[in-house]
């Protein structure tokens, strides 16, 4: 490429970054050719050049005497983020009070539940589950009162081994470990490769759930910068591990919460060759692997030929929370993930383990998991409906690819921690965004839940909160 084609490309970059963090809103007219000519010493053919890409790729909406101006997009459009311009300095974590301020609603009865990621009980086989764990309670007494062994009921392992026939260097029985759900997971696979006080990488934003087990556990964190569509940026992450500035990284490839990506293989590859190359421990968390809406999507895990990467999952997000049953897969770190495991809950529930056997070995939890795709991802989409047209000019949110969230930016800077309180007194619970990273990078975005069907009852709290965010806005998006 020649000059002005670095040129012009410098300039299109440039202004979409400044859409993307809302210093232009939809509708708003950008500065005029002249003035950016002169700003980046450019000829005037060269901003022009740029307008005219923006204007393809859909960006932007050139009017005849009047200017270019923003068109709608949605926040995964934006650039993906350099690296190299964002500091990548540990530091502390102090955001339990608010996480459980903001969590404590959901328990709360007649509330619309907007708030916590979780598929809706409507959507989930109720029936089939609770029928299930009667019937195993019932034929196996002796193995549900008595102590499972920590790798777990076999015909349980081996079915989840077999999920990883795909992998370039498939899971066998004997790698699982039996969690607790995926939270005890992450925390054991956490202690296993780092002490009180070492510094952890970790996307932003991210699960606010990762953020408090690292303050629990007293690590501190870098926060590394993510792409709503790519993921975490690889050559932040690069640059992070050649410094040996982290002692591991938690990720999530996979349906990510709260951006809703599920990172390309290639990119899958390249994370698990960087964990690797420089022997830093891969944390992955893959609770939404399974709601990814196309079929077949691989974990980092699948690529891990040396085992960097400890994979934890579970079945608290697909088919039922209160089962409380989960697994890991900690590669070259199991010897030290098992004695954790047994000093802290020597073993997980048995009649859980036998359930979930039962239900896999059925073949009815893989035919759940189709109809749960195809179920959350209408559901998503509907909702995003309804926020866009219920919600004032200038919101953006993601397009997911898997899971049960919307992440959304809020117009005119709108403080999300003051929508929730307004919120709460109308029976609607949301989830800020400011909890999702640290320093409130994200008080303007909003978390919502999409993982019920979309009732009249959603639809007018949608609604509500379109209004109140106008309100708080102060009038000052624009169309």
């Amino acid at each position: 490429m020649n000059e002005e084609g670095f040129l012009y490309e410098r300039i299109s970059r440039r202004l979409l970054e400044q859409i993307g963090a809302g210093s232009y809103a939809v509708g708003q007219k950008l500065p005029s050719v002249r003035h950016l000519s002169r700003l980046f010493q450019v000829s005037v053919n060269t901003v022009m050049q740029s307008y005219r890409q923006l204007e393809a790729e859909g960006y932007l909406e050139i009017r005849p005497q009047s200017g270019a101006y923003v068109r709608h997009c949605d926040v995964h459009d934006v650039p993906e983020p350099d690296g190299s311009r964002y500091p990548l300095l540990p530091v502390e974590v102090s955001l339990s009070e608010e996480v459980l301020h903001y969590m404590e609603l959901h328990v709360m009865p007649h509330q619309v539940r907007l708030g916590i990621a979780l598929p809706g009980v409507e959507v989930m086989p109720v029936e089939r589950v609770t029928q299930t764990i009667r019937e195993v309670a019932r034929h196996y007494p002796q193995e549900t009162w008595d102590y499972m062994h920590p790798h777990g009921f076999p015909q349980f392992t081996h079915h989840l081994a077999r999920r990883s026939l795909s992998y370039d260097v498939p899971v066998v029985p004997d790698d699982i470990i039996v969690t607790g759900g995926a939270m005890e997971g992450l925390s054991l696979a956490l202690r296993s490769v780092s002490r009180p006080g070492d510094a952890v990488a970790v996307e932003s934003p991210t699960y606010y759930g990762t953020l408090l087990l690292l303050k629990t556990h007293q690590r501190r964190v870098v926060e590394i910068p993510t792409h709503p569509r790519h993921g975490i940026s690889l050559s932040a992450l690069e640059r992070v591990f050649a410094e040996r500035g982290v002692s591991a990284c938690i990720v999530s490839a996979n349906a990510q919460n709260p951006l809703g990506f599920t990172m390309s293989l290639e990119r899958k590859q390249a994370l698990s060759a960087l964990a690797r190359r420089y022997q830093i421990p891969l944390i992955e968390n893959d609770v939404w692997g399974d709601t990814v809406y196309e079929e077949g999507a691989l974990p980092v895990k699948a690529f891990d030929d040396d085992g960097w990467v400890l994979y934890c999952n579970s079945f608290s997000k697909t088919l039922m929370p209160g089962l409380r049953i989960g697994w890991a897969a900690p590669g070259r770190f199991q010897r030290r993930f098992l004695e954790l495991k047994q000093l802290s809950t020597i073993t997980s529930t048995s009649l859980s383990q036998i359930v979930m056997g039962r239900l896999l070995e059925s073949g009815f939890y893989a035919q759940h998991i189709r109809d749960l795709r195809g179920t959350l991802q209408r559901q998503v989409e509907a909702t995003a409906r309804e926020v866009r047209a219920a919600f004032p000019p200038g919101t953006r949110l993601t397009r997911p690819t898997g899971g049960c969230v919307l992440w959304v930016r809020l117009p005119g800077r709108v403080n999300a921690v003051a929508l929730f309180e307004k919120a709460a007194r109308e029976g609607i619970h949301v989830f800020p965004g400011g909890v999702f990273s640290l320093d409130n990078k994200h008080s303007d975005y909003l978390r919502l839940n999409a993982g019920g069907p979309v009732t009249g009852a959603v639809v007018e709290a949608l609604r509500w909160l379109g209004r109140a965010t106008s309100e708080l806005a102060g009038g000052c998006v624009m169309e």
